[in-house]
């Protein structure tokens, strides 16, 4: 047998709902308050961004046992 193996690093996406969730965690999009704004940069379902004290206690929150 010659070849790649047909195996996935990664399993599906998971529901629509988890898919969501993790979107709003890993946006994709630029930040406002990071760079410079953008008009068309974010589409219009993604306009409103985490606030940066939000996205600062994401990680935090979700893994406590790191001290943090």
């Amino acid at each position: 047998m010659v070849g790649c193996r047909g195996h996935h690093m990664f399993g599906p996406p998971g529901p629509l709902a988890q898919q969501q969730a993790s979107a709003v965690i890993h946006d994709p999009y630029p930040q406002n308050d990071i760079g410079p704004y953008e008009a068309g940069a974010r589409p219009p379902s993604y306009q409103n961004p985490l606030p940066e004290p939000v996205r600062n206690r994401i990680v935090p929150d979700s893994m406590p046992w790191l001290g943090r």
